[in-house]
């Protein structure tokens, strides 16, 4: 991940890809804005997501557009949010700190014996800092955040559900906009029904709403449309079939486009075989795209278990990501004879577990090779016109390495590292932003009688390309957080960012925040 400054853009590159060619979801639904440049791209409003609402985070590596469709190339991130459970309590914390930092959290959660529910709201604002060296000037940063869900058992067999979210960010901005102000709007439902031991099935109905207005020269609206009807069958105790299908509308308008809308219809079905020490997944996707056509996709997986406990694992899939609205319509830049992006990718590993599982690490190799890539190129440096094209294939190749050890319950340690090759192979080049070493590692205790817990960490990132033929020098982050429960109704919280005061970019020409330090509390009742 690398951002634009404090509240910035957010790129996430999973196996090396481009931002957007990981599908990034909420509650397993897919979330964009119709209206960015890339298709997929999220990264304007992945910053201003409440923390305080998220539960885990889960990410697939490897193509997955079986399932998740366009934007699944190279993996699929899924942001699952809070729910309901245990006697009702309210939580409300305040935090602050550098930069004249101030956030504000108030949460309502609970569940009965056929109804949850889990609401909350949260308000964050700070002075912040310069966002680019050349304009001394602070670049405040602010954002207010709802959001909740309900979830209802009518009976033994029939579950209902909703959710929303929605946030509200505005940032100071250097150059010609003097500042950002950023919406987003996310609600979903679901009906989930167990027909027999045998069938069950799930409807899935959701509409995301963004915009963005850079003042006082733009803005972007643009409105995402979802149903999803997925089935699981049980055929045997050991063979499993998930078929559905899903439809996808979007809709674009910009201060440079005419209101432009695309949809896809898509019909799915994947084959699961689990026994004994056999694992076995095989899956086909068949799409039509309104501007794109006809695309099949397919993804091979296996992984079989030895009595040394050592796990063997592999995949082999496709995938494709399809132009966006502002790739093909834009008035200055659009190309209506754009093509999809298409991929194949495949990896094999190796996981370990040792010591009663209390130790395991993964390796893993994996090569993807992307074609029909889309850029934009100059066609007129006099008067700096251009096009988007289908001009760049990529190859990305690397190594991931996870380690986990446990050796007492109070203790945890997490260790990471990636060696990533990403290639334009068109241009003979590095890809941008892809450093070839990243690692880092998470060490967590946790305080006897569940008092609180200490936790530390730090990332080590590989110097590597930017915009413009610039460097990004390597740079060590480290944090350190904790939590303390000083009565059974007050937390107090404290956390360390940048602890070592490294000064470093992660995208050139914009500055990132030095040491900062924040303490709050946190009342639950």
């Amino acid at each position: 991940v690398t951002q634009n400054g404090l509240g910035g853009i957010a790129s996430v590159f999973v196996r090396g890809a481009d931002s957007g060619q990981a599908v990034i979801m909420i509650d397993g639904v897919p979330v964009y804005d119709p209206s960015g440049i890339s298709k997929g791209d999220f990264s304007a409003f992945l910053p201003h997501l409440s923390v305080e609402d998220i539960d885990r985070i889960e990410i697939v590596r490897g193509p997955q557009s079986v399932l998740y469709g366009s934007n699944a190339m190279t993996g699929a991130i899924n942001i699952i949010t809070k729910k309901g459970k245990g006697k009702p309590k309210t939580i409300f914390s305040l935090e602050g700190g550098s930069y004249n930092t101030f956030s504000e959290n108030l949460s309502v959660r609970g569940a009965g014996d056929h109804v949850s529910y889990f609401l909350s709201l949260k308000r964050f604002d700070t002075n912040g800092i310069s966002k680019t060296p050349d304009e001394p000037d602070k670049d405040g940063y602010r954002f207010n955040h709802a959001g909740g869900s309900i979830t209802a058992a009518l009976n033994e067999r029939v579950e209902v559900g909703a959710s929303f979210s929605y946030l509200d960010a505005e940032q100071g901005l250097d150059g010609w906009n003097t500042f950002e102000k950023d919406k987003l709007g996310f609600v979903q439902t679901y009906y989930k029904q167990e027909i027999s031991s045998l069938w069950q099935h799930t409807l899935k109905l959701a509409y995301t709403n963004t915009h963005r207005l850079y003042q006082p020269y733009s803005f972007y609206d643009g409105d995402l449309y979802y149903l999803a009807w997925q089935h699981n069958l049980n055929v045997l105790p050991y063979l499993k079939f998930i078929a559905g299908f899903d439809y996808q509308q979007e809709r674009a308008n910009t201060s440079y486009m005419e209101e432009k809308t695309q949809d896809d219809k898509a019909w799915f079905v994947e084959a699961i075989f689990n026994q004994d020490n056999v694992y076995l997944n095989v899956g086909v996707r068949y799409d039509r795209h309104q501007t794109a056509g006809d695309k099949v996709t397919y993804r091979l997986a296996g992984a079989y278990l030895l009595p040394t406990q050592t796990k063997l694992h592999a995949s082999f899939g496709t995938g494709f990501r399809t132009p966006s609205l502002y790739q093909l319509f834009d008035a200055n830049y659009g190309n209506l004879n754009l093509k999809p992006e298409y991929s194949q990718g495949y990896d094999i590993g190796i996981m370990q577990y040792l010591w009663h599982k209390k130790v395991s690490f993964d390796v893993t190799y994996f090569f993807t090779r992307t074609k029909d890539l889309i850029d934009w190129i100059m066609t007129d440096p006099t008067t700096w016109a251009g096009q988007y094209f289908n001009v760049k294939e990529a190859h990305t190749q690397g190594i991931e390495v996870m380690a986990e050890f446990a050796p007492m319950n109070c203790l945890k340690l997490n260790l990471f590292y990636t060696w990533l090759n990403a290639k334009d192979v068109t241009k003979h080049s590095w890809l941008l932003k892809r450093p070839h070493h990243r690692g880092g590692f998470e060490i967590t205790y946790y305080l006897p009688k569940e008092k609180g817990s200490v936790n530390f960490g730090a990332v080590y990132t590989d110097k590597y390309y930017d915009y413009g033929n610039t460097i990004i020098s390597s740079y060590f982050v480290a944090h350190i957080s904790a939590r303390y429960k000083l009565l059974p109704y007050l937390t107090l919280t404290t956390s360390i960012n940048n602890l070592f005061d490294a000064d470093y970019q992660e995208t050139y020409g914009y500055n990132t925040l030095g040491f900062n330090a924040y303490g709050g509390i946190e009342l639950k009742w």
